[in-house]
């Protein structure tokens, strides 16, 4: 395996990003190519949900660099104009540009170059799904013996999806140092205001930045991109805060080196080493701009005190929607800090009240994850949704708002229980083994009639009317859910007559609960609603 001095990839010019354009046709660009014609293209879109996340940031860290957007105004210039000017890139990068060529020599791309004098490894390495040696996955079984070859363009993806994602655990040893932690993006719920086309995307998650004034929060005036930074030198990686947002964004939580030949007329990367790199020891809550946050809760059910505040992570199955409250919601002063939204839905909701943007809009929310074994080294799934965010919501401050809400996500949540009960107490009567499943039937029938419930419930808020015709139909709707789940079940569980009689029982007991909980839930809402118009 060589390095040849010769070969040049320039991340600028050459078209490895992976996107979708306004036709919904994929393509592949440059970094320069993404933001001057971002008016032209819908998303990035990446092979796995974690790559899209990290490419949006790497992206959005450009972006801040060469674009900074220091006040609203500047903002609103930016959102009115048809596209991104030449300019202020080219002149970011007559003084950077020679930073993201994927081969130099001498500071190759989120690389250390120091890392020569170690041998190279299959770069089969970079990619979670195409497992080696002892790093098995659900994916894929590729061994060590197995000779990968990546593409220039496929290596650059994997390579900054690494850098963010990487999960913990060993690695090749440098220095004497083996362990490493988690890569930040595996701690949280990755979040992306989506607009209609990409520029929208990135003028959403654009947060005004000025790192002499510190913005935003917890940025300082030494907050730069890796690609801005000296080259790590030789010796233990070190560990501190992050500098800043665009620090963070491009995180180096692995020493890196990619190694490449000759393959017939192409350049292909065969090898790579991967080491421990620096180790993030900040607060997420308050250096992470791309993530909701939480009061933890005890077995109780109640808010444990004095425990700082959680990112929002994504699970299997049950959806982002059930965090919505975190997600698009407005932090209460009264409620000591029980929550907290990403800022970028501040910012917009500012915009919006001083007319900057639609009041009546409704962008998306998507959120990109991974999830991770128990030892947190091994990827078992990779994970992405998406919750409607109108901006009606995104403005509203009132505590009865995440009442409502939080009441409609309960009951969800109390029938998901029922429907576990049902199975459980069914198959304890019996002496049978349980059966899984019933999940599959219940939850993933809920999310877009979520969304439909925050769209009606915004434009309720638009028109100054009660949410109660939109919170009725959520309600009808998880009911009739987890019915027709339960009978499902009830038909699928019996093997033979002499069941019957008791599956009956159980099933009418699981009715009677949701007609409680149905009865409890207008209740609940009648409550909210009387409070907000005493109030």
């Amino acid at each position: 395996m060589t390095r040849e001095a010769a070969t040049s990839f320039d991340l600028l010019t050459e078209r490895w990003i992976p996107v979708i354009d306004r036709n919904g046709t994929p393509d592949k660009v440059g970094l320069r190519r993404l933001l001057l014609d971002s008016h032209m293209l819908r998303r990035i879109s990446g092979s796995t949900s974690p790559m899209t996340a990290a490419l949006y940031r790497l992206v959005l860290a450009l972006f801040h660099r060469a674009y900074a957007v220091t006040t609203e105004v500047e903002w609103k210039d930016r959102w009115e104009a048809e596209s991104l000017p030449a300019e202020p890139l080219e002149q970011y990068l007559a003084e950077f540009g020679d930073r993201f060529d994927l081969f130099d020599t001498r500071r190759p791309f989120l690389q250390c170059p120091a890392l020569a004098r170690i041998a190279p490894q299959t770069p089969a390495k970079l990619i979670p799904h195409r497992a080696v040696g002892n790093n098995v996955t659900l994916f894929d079984h590729t061994t060590v013996s197995d000779i990968t070859l990546l593409g220039p363009d496929e290596a650059a993806c994997w390579l900054v999806t690494t850098q963010a994602f990487d999960p913990g655990g060993t690695k090749t040893p440098y220095e004497g140092v083996r362990s490493s932690k988690l890569a930040p993006c595996n701690r949280l719920g990755v979040v992306l205001v989506e607009g209609d086309t990409l520029l929208q995307t990135l003028l959403f998650n654009a947060l005004l930045y000025d790192p002499e004034l510190h913005k935003p929060r917890k940025t300082t005036p030494d907050d730069a991109p890796v690609w801005e930074a000296t080259v790590p030198p030789p010796g233990i990686p070190d560990k501190r805060p992050a500098r800043g947002w665009t620090d963070l964004l491009t995180w180096p939580s692995r020493r890196i080196l990619l190694s490449h030949r000759r393959d017939g007329d192409t350049t292909k990367v065969d090898g790579v080493v991967i080491t421990p790199g620096v180790e993030f020891t900040g607060e997420l809550v308050h250096d992470e701009k791309m993530a909701a946050f939480r009061q933890p809760t005890g077995t109780n059910g109640k808010p444990k005190k004095d425990v700082p505040l959680q990112p929002i992570r994504l699970a299997p199955l049950r959806g982002v929607w059930r965090h919505s409250v975190e997600l698009l919601l407005a932090d209460q002063p009264g409620e000591g800090r029980s929550r907290m939204r990403p800022p970028a839905l501040d910012q917009i909701a500012r915009l919006a009240e001083r007319g900057r943007l639609p009041q009546d809009a409704s962008y998306t929310l998507r959120v990109f994850g991974q999830l991770l074994n128990k030892e947190q080294s091994v990827v078992v799934d990779y994970l992405e949704d998406a919750v409607p965010a109108p901006v009606a919501l995104l403005r509203a401050e009132d505590l009865v708002l995440a009442t409502l809400v939080g009441t409609a996500i309960a009951l969800a949540d109390d029938a998901g229980a029922a429907l576990r009960h049902l199975e459980s107490d069914y198959r304890e009567e019996r002496r049978a083994k349980p059966v899984s499943g019933l999940d599959l039937t219940y939850w993933p029938r809920l999310p877009n009639a979520f969304g439909e419930l925050l769209e009606g419930m915004a434009t309720a808020r638009r028109e100054r009317r009660p949410e109660t015709d939109a919170l009725t139909a959520w309600a009808e709707h998880v009911a009739d859910t987890a019915r027709s789940a339960g009978n499902r079940w009830a038909q699928s569980a019996s093997t033979d007559g002499r069941d019957l009689l008791v599956i009956a029982k159980h099933v009418e007991k699981f009715d009677n609960i949701v007609a409680k909980l149905v009865r409890t839930f207008h209740v609940k809402v009648r409550g909210s609603l009387t409070k907000e118009q005493d109030g």
